[in-house]
């Protein structure tokens, strides 16, 4: 009898274990996407000789694989939804690949390559996030880029901010707005270098 009732005691433990025990989600990773439609320019422009790409800057909150959304002044991040590589990791090669591919300069350089350069574009970007307004839920991607010559004098600036928004209100809508956002701002940026490179421009500006 007393094994009898040892016995239950064992077998509602680990049921109630069991009921306790639950299994959660696997994460789902998502990128942004570094092909994009660039017409090949047929012209080349001899005045540039080369520029180099440096590695986007950030706050540590964008530079992380948090898919950030905002609901007010509140933000917060998916749990089971994360970027693949951190936004400045993803950003770097959409624009790297897309100023090779339409070959503004001669040589479009890698931060890596430790050589001097006729250009250098930097960038610092300032949000990466999916808001929630009005029950509508948008993506924003806003970045400041800016040209420095080879002797590191700034020669141009700009700030890009581009607001799409969200076919649905999940994570997986918010990375698809913030994928389209990327490429406007992309291929706006490759117009912005271009005009930048065929009329170069002495001293500081804000165009």
């Amino acid at each position: 009898m007393r094994n009898i009732k040892i016995l239950l005691i064992f077998l509602i433990i680990v049921l109630l274990a069991g009921c306790n025990t639950k299994t959660l989600p696997p994460i789902k990773k998502y990128t942004i996407d570094d092909k994009i439609d660039i017409a090949i320019a047929t012209d080349k422009i001899p005045e540039c000789k080369n520029i180099k790409i440096s590695f986007p800057q950030s706050s540590n909150e964008i530079f992380s694989k948090n898919i950030i959304y905002q609901k007010g002044l509140q933000k917060n991040s998916y749990y089971f939804s994360k970027w693949y590589e951190t936004p400045n990791e993803m950003l770097y090669k959409l624009v790297l690949f897309s100023l090779q591919k339409k070959e503004i300069c001669k040589m479009i350089l890698p931060e890596d390559i430790s050589i001097s350069t006729q250009y250098d574009l930097n960038s610092n970007i300032l949000d990466f996030s999916q808001k929630f307004i009005n029950k509508q839920s948008y993506g924003e991607v806003k970045i400041l880029f800016y040209v420095k010559n080879s002797k590191g004098d700034l020669i141009a600036q700009k700030l890009f901010d581009e607001i799409v928004k969200c076919k649905s209100k999940d994570a997986k809508g918010g990375v698809g707005a913030l994928n389209k956002a990327s490429k406007k701002i992309t291929l706006s940026l490759i117009g912005w270098l271009e005009n930048i490179v065929k009329h170069p421009i002495k001293g500081n500006t804000n165009q």
